[in-house]
C-alpha cells in the first residue's frame, strides 16, 4: 500500500483523469447517479492540473469544490426532470386509489376492515360496512386506506 502513493504522484494530473474514468465506469455498472458527479469532478480537476501547474493541495481543493458544484447541479437537474412527468402518480399506488370504489371483503367493524384491490386485500378505515358493499377511497394513512360509503 505504501508504494501506491508515490506511483500516483509520479503520474501527476493523469491520476485524476484515470480516477474520473474509473468512477464514470463504476457509474455505468452500479445503480444510481452517485459516482457520476465525483467522476466529473475528477476529470475537471485533471484537466485543470494538466493545463496549469498546481500543487497537490490545490488539486484536492479543486476536486472538493468541483464535487460540491457537480452534485448541486446534478440535484437541480434531477429535481426539474421529475416534475415534468406526464404520469405523476406512476409509482404512487396509494395515491392512484383515491377516488376509486372497491368491494368490502372483510366487514368494516369499529372503523376497520378490508377491501379487494386487484388481486390483493388492503386494510381500510371508515364507516361500518358489510361484505360486498362498495366503498370509495378518500385518503390514506400509511398503508391503510381511508374509505367512505
Amino acid at each position: 500500500m505504501g508504494n501506491i502513493i508515490p506511483y500516483i504522484m509520479s503520474i501527476g494530473p493523469w491520476s485524476w483523469l484515470i480516477l474520473g474514468c474509473i468512477l464514470l465506469g463504476l457509474e455505468v455498472l452500479l445503480p444510481g447517479t452517485f459516482m457520476l458527479w465525483f467522476g466529473v469532478a475528477a476529470v475537471i480537476t485533471g484537466g485543470i492540473a494538466l493545463v496549469a501547474p498546481i500543487g497537490v493541495q490545490t488539486q484536492i481543493i479543486i476536486f472538493i469544490a468541483a464535487s460540491l458544484i457537480s452534485v448541486l447541479i446534478g440535484r437541480k437537474l434531477y429535481a426539474s426532470s421529475e416534475q415534468d412527468s406526464d404520469q405523476p402518480l406512476l409509482h404512487k399506488r396509494r395515491a392512484q386509489l383515491i377516488g376509486q370504489s372497491f368491494k368490502v371483503t372483510k366487514t368494516i367493524e369499529n372503523g376497520k376492515g378490508k377491501v379487494k384491490v386487484g388481486d390483493s386485500e388492503w386494510i381500510v378505515k371508515g364507516e361500518d360496512a358489510e361484505i360486498g358493499e362498495l366503498v370509495k377511497v378518500v385518503a390514506f394513512d400509511g398503508n391503510t386506506l381511508i374509505v367512505e360509503k
